[in-house]
Order: C-alpha cells, then sequence, then structure tokens
C-alpha cells in the first residue's frame, strides 16, 4: 500500500514541474516590451482661471507714461499671477533706467530668494553675482539681489531688484493698473534726510555751545566767590 502513495507523489511533483516549465516557455517566447516608461500628467479639461479684471481706470484713456508722485503709494504685483511682491513706500534707491528695474529696500514673502549663485556671462550684468528673484505663487522669475558687482552697480548690492517688464503697479489712490514699465518713479534721494540732520546738527552745537558758556560762567562765579571768602578770613 506504501508503494502506490509515492508514485502519486511523484506525479503530482511532476506535473507541477512541467506546470512551471510551461511558464517559464511562454515568458520566454513572449515580445519584451523595453525602453523609457514616460508617466504624463493629464491635462485637466479646464482651462487655468483668468486674472482677476483690472479696475477700471478713472478716465477714459490709460496715460502711455504715469509718473509716480511720493505721496502716491503703489502696489507691486507679478505679471504672471498678480500676487503682490512689494510697495513703493520701500523704494531705495534712484530708478535704474540702463536695466529697467525698481529697485525696494523690503518685499513680501511671495518673494522668493534662490540659494544659488548665478554669474552674468553678457549684457549689463556681466561679470556681476547675483541670487534670483521669483514668484513663490507661479514660479516666474521677477528680478535679482546683486551679490558682487562693478563699480557703477554697487549701490544696488544688497536691495531686491525687480525688473520692470515683470511686474504691474496698482496705484491705490486712483484704483489704477500700469505696467511699471510705464510709470516713472521718483528719484529717491537721501536730500531732505540729510538737510533734516544738518539743521539737527547746527541746533545741538548752538546748544552746547550755550551750556559752554553758562559753565564757564558758573566757574568764573565760583572763582569769584572763592575769593572774597578768602579775602575775608584773612581780615
Amino acid at each position: 500500500m506504501a508503494r502506490p502513495r509515492r508514485r502519486a507523489v511523484r506525479f503530482s511533483t511532476g506535473r507541477e514541474e512541467m506546470a512551471v516549465r510551461r511558464q517559464l516557455r511562454r515568458f520566454f517566447e513572449e515580445p519584451q516590451i523595453r525602453g523609457t516608461i514616460v508617466v504624463e500628467r493629464p491635462l485637466s479639461s479646464e482651462p487655468p482661471p483668468a486674472p482677476p479684471p483690472p479696475a477700471p481706470p478713472p478716465t477714459s484713456e490709460v496715460p502711455r507714461c504715469y509718473e509716480l508722485r511720493p505721496e502716491d503709494c503703489a502696489v507691486f504685483q507679478c505679471r504672471g499671477c498678480w500676487a503682490v511682491l512689494g510697495d513703493s513706500l520701500h523704494l531705495c534707491a534712484l530708478e535704474e533706467q540702463r536695466l529697467g528695474l525698481v529697485v525696494c529696500l523690503r518685499v513680501t514673502s511671495n518673494v522668493l530668494c534662490e540659494e544659488e549663485l548665478m554669474v552674468g556671462l553678457e549684457g549689463a550684468l556681466t561679470g556681476c553675482a547675483y541670487n534670483t528673484l521669483s514668484c513663490q505663487s507661479c514660479g516666474s522669475v521677477v528680478g535679482f539681489v546683486l551679490y558682487s558687482a562693478f563699480r557703477d552697480l554697487a549701490h544696488l548690492r544688497g536691495f531686491f531688484c525687480f525688473f520692470k517688464n515683470s511686474i504691474f503697479c496698482y496705484l491705490l489712490k486712483s484704483k489704477m493698473i500700469i505696467e511699471a514699465s510705464k510709470v516713472k518713479f521718483p528719484a529717491v534721494t537721501l536730500k531732505d534726510q540729510i538737510e533734516k540732520l544738518k539743521e539737527s546738527l547746527v541746533m545741538a552745537h548752538m546748544r552746547i555751545e550755550l551750556l559752554m558758556k553758562k559753565v564757564e560762567q558758573l566757574k568764573q562765579n565760583n572763582v569769584a566767590e572763592n575769593r572774597a571768602v578768602h579775602h575775608m578770613q584773612l581780615s
């Protein structure tokens, strides 16, 4: 009775081996797909959201060149997604006409300063090292921060320089949106601050001189009193 059992086990094992061989033969005989598989994100059927429409200007026509006055407040927006990047209250340097720049001391959190240091190989930034500024919302390049530059651009080092062609200006008072390239920005200088500082220094100098005269007069009075007391003691 034991021998048939052994034969049955061997027969079952042989069938399994034949099945495995057939699967291996089928695997190697079937054509194999070779190459690189590229997975693409399916495009959305819905169109991208349109930017908010600009506020209607107070006049029938937008001026070709708008001169921004010091009392005007303007908000700088990204040309690609309308994200707020900065404002005119933080303008800190003269407008760079050659490069078409708007220079600001501070910017909003929507501005991303790339850590990678770039070196200009052509144009006005040839030989200059800078960090690229991009919009955090849409990734558009909006300007740069100079790390090292030649003498003619050295005054821009460390400041946020926006390309005028990459931003819009929204005027808060007139509720008008204008391309920054068509806006003439006021000259930002230290002339007024220097004049006020001079006046303060002159006033401080006059007060110091007056105090010095009073101190000298008090010294003379003390000397005279001491002499009088000394004469009284001698007499």
